[in-house]
């Protein structure tokens, strides 16, 4: 069973991504994480996704993590940092063929760390099977984040 994390506000949804960037980082550093990685991020609107994407970014250092949008209108943004991010809003999406007619796909085989909003958007068997699954559920004024699927590199089951 993966566990669940109380965030009482939206400075521990940052901060909660942040740590995860500063992992990755880490990870990263030590070699011990694959060129393109896969970060799907579900959760209601207004759950804190884009909160926690900016918190990873300050973790991944990358140069300007309050920039940090959400790509609903664009489809995707991208970040330089320790690793690139590629952060992907699926929401607008009615298809799965939209996906693919938008070269979003090209994303997952790009080096660096592609973050997918509102994967759900794609059938279950689309993504890889090693990726890390994030969910942000709303509870009270907090959110509770659930890890869905580790990743199999060791340092996120």
């Amino acid at each position: 069973m993966f566990p669940e994390i109380f965030l009482p506000d939206a400075a521990a949804t940052a901060a909660a991504g942040l740590d995860l960037g500063r992992r990755l980082a880490a990870a990263d550093r030590r070699g011990a994480l694959p060129s393109s990685m896969l970060v799907t991020l579900s959760g209601d609107l207004g759950a804190g996704k884009t909160t926690f994407c900016q918190g990873l970014g300050l973790g991944l250092e990358v140069e300007e993590p309050a920039a940090i949008v959400s790509p609903s209108f664009t489809l995707a943004n991208e970040y330089r940092g320790l690793m690139d991010i590629f952060h992907l809003d699926l929401y607008r999406l009615e298809s799965p063929r939209e996906f693919e007619e938008a070269g979003l796909e090209d994303y997952l085989a790009r080096p660096g760390l592609t973050v997918v909003e509102w994967p759900e958007k794609m059938p279950p068997d689309f993504w890889p099977a090693d990726h890390l699954a994030l969910s942000l559920v709303i509870q009270g004024a907090g959110r509770l984040l659930r890890v869905i699927r580790g990743l199999k590199i060791g340092c996120f089951l």
